[in-house]
């Protein structure tokens, strides 16, 4: 089964978040219904705006961001369950492999046809181990995907909300930019916003 870290790699925050296009100055005016997560602007008025380009660095936000790690930690759970119970049906397989062989090799079966049935026996278990591997990895790479898929959505609506003030034309992903020239980092900003809110998340839970 693979790696939490290699499943990890692959997941759909570093990619999604490679460009994010925030045309402010045109759209300001333009109705939103969503609840803005920033609403002292104290916060949005302490970054220079200077420029029209800002960028964040995704990576940082993987590695701090509260509910992020949070995911990371459930996912971890999640396969080490999963690896215990692939683990304990492998074990079982092999000891009953042994057996057969070592039956095998003293002439032991009462005639070729129990032999033949018995080896059978453990082809279809054999293949029935495979499926089970199979099935675990697509059951954590679905809930791997499902709750990057959130934690991307509240990543992105963080940035809808604070971009509606700090009104940049554009946020980049950091890892995209060869040189930031006077592009404003403004990720330890994102990284508060989304902290508290985690935080207060839990605290209501």
């Amino acid at each position: 089964m693979k790696n939490i870290s290699l499943i990890l790699s692959s997941l759909s925050l570093v990619g999604v978040i490679i460009i994010f296009v925030m045309f402010a100055k045109e759209h300001s005016c333009s109705a939103e219904t969503e609840t803005p997560i920033v609403s002292d602007s104290t916060v949005v008025e302490s970054i220079p705006t200077t420029g029209t380009f800002a960028y964040i660095d995704v990576q940082k936000i993987t590695n701090e961001y509260g509910y992020y790690q949070e995911i990371v930690e459930v996912l971890d759970q999640k396969q080490k369950r999963a690896e215990a119970k692939f683990k304990n049906k492998a074990q079982a397989f092999q000891e009953e492999y042994e057996a057969y062989m070592k039956k095998a090799q003293m002439g032991a079966f009462l005639s070729q046809q129990s032999q033949q049935q018995q080896e059978q026996q453990l082809m279809a278990k054999q293949e029935n181990l495979k499926a089970l591997e199979q099935d675990l990895t697509m059951k954590l790479q679905t809930q791997m995907q499902q709750l990057d898929a959130q934690a991307t959505d509240t990543i992105m609506s963080s940035l809808k909300a604070f971009n509606k003030e700090a009104k940049f034309d554009l946020i980049f992903n950091s890892a995209t930019i060869l040189d930031k020239g006077s592009a404003v980092d403004v990720t330890d900003t994102i990284l508060s916003i989304l902290n508290t809110r985690y935080q207060k998340s839990k605290k209501n839970n």
